[in-house]
C-alpha cells in the first residue's frame, strides 16, 4: 500500500452459498426430509462454472477460502490490507430466474438470516447486501426494510437477468421507494448467460465476456428511458462486474439517439455508481475524464478471482501514473463509503 492510500474497501466480494447451510434458516414448513432433493436456486444458465475453473490452467481459484466461512474472508482482508468487504451471493445471482414468488420470498428471508448469522455477526468488517424477492416488489420492499433495519445490511440485490419485466418498469417502484426512504443502495448484478441473445455459444468463455455487460446495459438503458432516476432522484444504484468501459459509450449512444443529454445528466445528477476493473487501461481514463472520478468503485470479486490476480490488480493500480492519487482514493475507498452509506 502506498503512503498516500491509507484505506482500501472492497465494494463487491462473494460467498459460495450452499443449500444445506441455508436450509436451517428457512421457515419450519420447509424442514422436512427430501427438501434438498432439488437445488434451492436455479442453475444460472447450464454452464457449470466450477468445472470450467477446474479445467483452467492451474486448476480452480479461491485461495483456499471455504464455501461459506467468515474466518477465511477476514484472513483475505488482513492479508491484503483491506478494511472491509460487502458480501454478495453466487448461486443467488440467478435469483431472477425463480418463478414462484412465495418460494422466492421465503428463500430470500432464509438466505438473509443465514448471511447475518454466519457473517455479519462475526465481524463489523463483513457487510452484505440483501437478497430480495423481486418477483413480488411489495414483498421485496418489505424484506429490504427488514434486512436494513433488523439485520444491518447495506444494500439490496437486483438480478440483471431472468425477470419478465426490465427494472425501468414502474412495477418495481415499491423497491425503489423502500431503498430511497432507507438511504440504501441497490446493486444491479449479472451472471447468467441465458436469454441475452447468445445461447448458441458452444463454449463458456465467449458468453462470459458478454454476460455481465450485456445484462447491465439492457437494464441501464431501460431505466434511462423509463426515467427511473427522475422518479427516485435520491436512489443509489450500482452496476457491478461489467467494468467501466461501456459506461461513456452507452451514455453517449443513448444521448445521441434522443438528441439530448438525458443519460449524461442522470449519471451526473444522481448517485449512480459503476464497478471499475483496476486493470482497465485507456477505457478507465476515458470514463474518469468523461464522467468524473466520483462514480466508480473497486471490487475484489473474491473468491471468484484467483488471489494472485487480485494482488496483481491492486499493486498495478496503486503504481499507475495515469490515474491520480485523488482518483485512486475515491475508487478504492471514498466512493464505496458513499454508495453504501458508511459514515
Amino acid at each position: 500500500m502506498t503512503e498516500e492510500i491509507t484505506e482500501i474497501l472492497d465494494g463487491d466480494g462473494h460467498i459460495m452459498e450452499r443449500d444445506e447451510e441455508i436450509h436451517p434458516y428457512l421457515d419450519k414448513k420447509y424442514q422436512f426430509e427430501g427438501m434438498r432433493a432439488f437445488p434451492f436456486f436455479p442453475t444460472l444458465d447450464g454452464w457449470v462454472r466450477t468445472a470450467f475453473a477446474a479445467q483452467a490452467p492451474g486448476g480452480g481459484s479461491g485461495g483456499g477460502l471455504s464455501l461459506a466461512d467468515a474466518t477465511g474472508w477476514l484472513k483475505f482482508l488482513d492479508d491484503h490490507n483491506i478494511q472491509l468487504t460487502v458480501i454478495y451471493p453466487t448461486a443467488a445471482l440467478g435469483f431472477g430466474l425463480l418463478k414462484d414468488p412465495v418460494w422466492a420470498a421465503d428463500l430470500a428471508r432464509g438466505y438473509n438470516d443465514f448471511v447475518y448469522d454466519r457473517f455479519l455477526k462475526k465481524s463489523p468488517r463483513l457487510k452484505a447486501v440483501a437478497l430480495l424477492p423481486v418477483q413480488n416488489p411489495q414483498a421485496a420492499a418489505k424484506e429490504l426494510h427488514r434486512a436494513v433495519d433488523d439485520l444491518g445490511m447495506v444494500g439490496g440485490l437486483l438480478p440483471a437477468t431472468g425477470l419478465r419485466l426490465p427494472f425501468g418498469d414502474p412495477h418495481f417502484d415499491p423497491i425503489y421507494e423502500a431503498a430511497q426512504s432507507t438511504n440504501t443502495m441497490l446493486a444491479m448484478h449479472g451472471a447468467p448467460q441465458q436469454g441475452l441473445g447468445f445461447d448458441f455459444f458452444d463454449s463458456f468463455l465467449p458468453g462470459m465476456v458478454l454476460e455481465h455487460p450485456f445484462s447491465q446495459m439492457i437494464q441501464f438503458t431501460d431505466m434511462m428511458f423509463k426515467k427511473t432516476f427522475d422518479r427516485f432522484p435520491k436512489l443509489k444504484m450500482a452496476f457491478l462486474e461489467a467494468g467501466c468501459g461501456w459506461v461513456p459509450y452507452l451514455i453517449e449512444r443513448i444521448d445521441w439517439m434522443v438528441r439530448s443529454k438525458m443519460a449524461e445528466h442522470a449519471v451526473r445528477d444522481h448517485p449512480i455508481y459503476f464497478h471499475a476493473e483496476l486493470e482497465e487501461g485507456a477505457v478507465m481514463r476515458t470514463a474518469i475524464s468523461e464522467i468524473g472520478d466520483d462514480r466508480f468503485i473497486y471490487a475484489s470479486d473474491f473468491p471468484h478471482e484467483p488471489v494472485s490476480e487480485i494482488e496483481e490488480g491492486l499493486e498495478g493500480f496503486l503504481a499507475r501514473e495515469d490515474v491520480s492519487v485523488s482518483s485512486k482514493k475515491k475508487i478504492l475507498c471514498d466512493n464505496i463509503k458513499a454508495l453504501y452509506t458508511m459514515n
